[in-house]
């Protein structure tokens, strides 16, 4: 009987603990990715990073397989309750996000932006501060963006990734 479960792997493991497992016929993994734009030394980049850091999902028979993979070199735990028993993540959770993936990488859908709606600036030489979405430009990342100072509004150009609904 194979269920999914959550292994919390040490920090920047997901990769090793996922190579390692996959050597296992039974085993099936699933560690998600996420393409991001992020500023990196002040430039923007497109960087890979884990949807969820230090998690992974696998799929296995626990009678079978609990302690090999809890021992597994890069694995913390297989995340359950006090007594040692792992809890079985939902199906539709994982192939929910499965159905997301395209290219290898988990697509997340933009934030429901509305043009005049209040938005926070999350990355970016601007992070933090608020403003009013005034418009989305032409190219489709793009968003114009009334930032709300002290005593001046002033206009800027924004990665739609870097805003979230205020």
């Amino acid at each position: 009987m194979t269920n999914w479960y959550c292994l919390y792997t040490k920090a920047k493991q997901e990769d090793v603990v996922t190579f390692k497992l996959l050597k296992h016929a039974d085993i099936q993994i699933f560690n998600p990715k996420l393409k991001l734009k992020k500023f990196v030394r002040g430039n923007l980049k497109e960087v890979i990073d884990e949807l969820f850091p230090c998690y992974i999902f696998c799929r296995f028979d626990p009678y079978q397989y609990y302690h090999m993979i809890k021992y597994t070199r890069g694995v913390k735990r297989i995340v359950g309750n006090q007594e040692g028993y792992p809890f079985i993540i939902d199906q539709g959770l994982v192939e929910g996000l499965q159905q997301r993936m395209r290219d290898g990488f988990v697509h997340l859908a933009p934030p429901d932006l509305i043009p005049g709606g209040p938005v926070l600036i999350k990355e970016g030489p601007f992070k933090g501060l608020e403003g009013i979405l005034l418009k989305e430009m032409k190219a489709s990342d793009r968003v114009l963006v009334l930032l709300n100072s002290l005593h001046y509004n002033a206009k800027v150009q924004v990665d739609k990734a870097f805003l979230s609904k205020s």
